[in-house]
């Protein structure tokens, strides 16, 4: 039976209701919407737990002068248009701010919903440039861009003396803007890609990528995407007998959960600090002890975005007067420069939406750790 999209609406808002009775006046309510179902669930379901874990601490403590944060979290299946769908019911059940969304297709789509309804959406797991370039107001990222992480990447591998680099990208306006931030740093090295092959959006079919690479047989293969695609792609270069070295976004971090021991040796690239040993950083040393008190105790990069995210908002609010209001929270995120949240810094202004461009390069272990 087919659902119209003003039915799916209200099923929606429906269970946003069911939710709204245990809400206190006294709540911050926060939205986020996410894909909790299909191709990046794991992912997301790690950063949602990374940001519950910062603010249910924060609320044991007190919250935010009293007051409570509350994260409302909403399952879009990577589906733009259910993000969307999604993003209306929370803005119309008085969110404060949207949190955390993933998916550049995601957020491109809800931005006109946004800036209409004057409300800020903070962190994103997005790194493209047309997020960023020009300025989008209402917008916050937390996170580096992608085109950071592909020089970060494309720099390493021309150190070490790796100069002809395929490239297989989600087939949608994250992987073409990857695939034009590779070709931009591959062109001021004199070079180009040898092989580029596209993998459709939110599926595992790589064979045609797999094939592009087999033919040309590069030093290296970067894919730009998720972690289960990535897999499936690795897999498959392997299966042809090729063993170039593998890099991979910090999007696709979770590689080992889809791929297990194979993943050993895959690069990728880090947009927030080593969340495995603190070394002095400070921000490092409070996630481990508010993750290390959970019933799940994992220490990840996807975990210590969404704390690290979390942390992002509640500075914004302390330093916002109340009552609060949407306006008066983006006025205070674009005041805020050098906002150091433990070692790790965030800086907006008026015409500046990228927070940091922190990147680092990591190696997967066999056990899925990663190696620095």
């Amino acid at each position: 039976m087919t659902v119209s999209p003003l039915a799916r609406a209200g099923r929606v808002l429906a269970m946003f209701a069911v939710m709204a009775p245990c809400l206190s006046f006294a709540d911050i309510v926060l939205g986020h919407s996410g894909d909790l179902s299909g191709t990046s669930a794991a992912l997301t379901k790690d950063y949602v737990r990374g940001m519950n874990a910062y603010f249910d601490e924060l609320n044991r403590k007190g919250g935010i002068r009293g007051e409570k944060i509350k994260l409302v979290s909403l399952d879009d299946g990577f589906n733009p248009d259910k993000t969307a769908e999604n993003t209306k019911a929370l803005i119309d059940q008085n969110a404060l701010a949207l949190v955390g969304y993933r998916g550049t297709a995601n957020v491109q789509k809800i931005i006109p919903l946004v800036q209409a309804a004057g409300i800020a959406e903070i962190g994103n797991t997005s790194g493209a440039k047309s997020l960023r370039d020009p300025y989008v107001e209402g917008l916050f990222h937390l996170r580096a861009s992608t085109t950071d992480e592909i020089e970060a990447a494309v720099n390493h591998a021309w150190t070490i003396g790796i100069t002809r680099i395929g490239a297989a990208y989600q087939d949608d306006a994250f992987g073409k803007e990857g695939l034009d931030a590779l070709n931009a740093s591959l062109k001021k090295r004199g070079s180009e890609p040898v092989a580029v092959g596209p993998v459709p959006r939110g599926t595992v079919d790589v064979a045609k990528a797999v094939d592009a690479m087999a033919a040309a047989k590069p030093q290296a293969v970067l894919y730009i995407g998720q972690s289960k695609p990535a897999a499936a792609l690795i897999k498959g270069i392997r299966a042809k007998g090729l063993s170039p070295q593998f890099f991979v976004l910090s999007v696709a971090s979770g590689l080992h959960a889809d791929l297990g021991e194979e993943s050993s040796g895959v690069i990728v690239s880090q947009v927030v600090p080593y969340p495995f040993t603190e070394l002095g950083n400070p921000v490092v040393r409070e996630y481990q002890k508010v993750i290390g008190a959970l019933d799940d105790r994992k220490f990840s990069y996807n975990s210590m975005e969404g704390f690290l995210n979390a942390k992002l908002v509640a500075a914004a609010l302390q330093k916002t007067s109340q009552p609060y209001t949407r306006a008066k929270l983006i006025a205070t995120l674009k005041g805020l420069t050098n906002e150091d949240l433990g070692g790790f810094s965030i800086s907006y202004g008026k015409q500046n939406n990228l927070g940091s461009r922190f990147v680092a390069l990591t190696m997967v272990r066999k056990d899925g750790s990663f190696a620095r």
